[in-house]
């Protein structure tokens, strides 16, 4: 669930698109474990941030580093939605998700603060992952297109590459 620009959104998610989302968080999980000196809070999709625009929005596996986590006083960690932006989100596009809504909710990450978005299409022939980052010399969001792979590596989360085996 998330509300944007005042809009509640409630997402139905296929069986399908939930067990690979399980293998998504398994990833980012056994990473935040191996890096806990680092880590000051991860989620699932049932999370939800207070972004700085308003919107409460959730992704389907964040990171969030010790320095943005520690930042908050134990009264906001401990909130429905904590006011803080993730340095990591994956988003696996849903069965009922068009990928403009997709697209649209990584921009909305990425020009909050998040410091890496990926999106991964499975639905899709062949599947891809869009990287998304910002271009501080260009002041504008990018992104990178991998069709069809076999692992992806993240720029943010030193060490992390995820298998796709199962994803796709």
């Amino acid at each position: 669930m998330n509300l944007i620009d005042n809009q509640i959104e409630i997402i139905p998610v296929h069986n399908s698109t939930d067990q690979r989302k399980a293998l998504i968080t398994y990833h980012v999980t056994g990473w935040c474990l191996a890096n806990a000196n680092l880590v000051g809070h991860y989620g699932a999709s049932q999370g939800c941030y207070a972004l700085p625009n308003g919107d409460r929005m959730g992704s389907d596996s964040c990171v969030i580093f010790n320095a943005r986590w520690n930042a908050l006083t134990n009264v906001q960690q401990g909130e429905a939605f904590p006011p803080v932006v993730p340095n990591f989100v994956i988003e696996l596009r849903s069965h009922s998700d068009l990928p403009q809504y997709i697209h649209n909710r990584m921009l909305r990450w990425i020009n909050n603060g998040v410091e890496e978005s990926w999106s991964i299409d499975h639905f899709i022939n062949p599947p891809e992952v869009r990287i998304y980052t910002f271009n501080a010399n260009t002041n504008q969001v990018t992104w990178q297109i991998l069709v069809n792979p076999t692992q992806v590596t993240s720029q943010v989360l030193n060490g992390f590459v995820m298998n796709m085996q199962g994803i796709f």
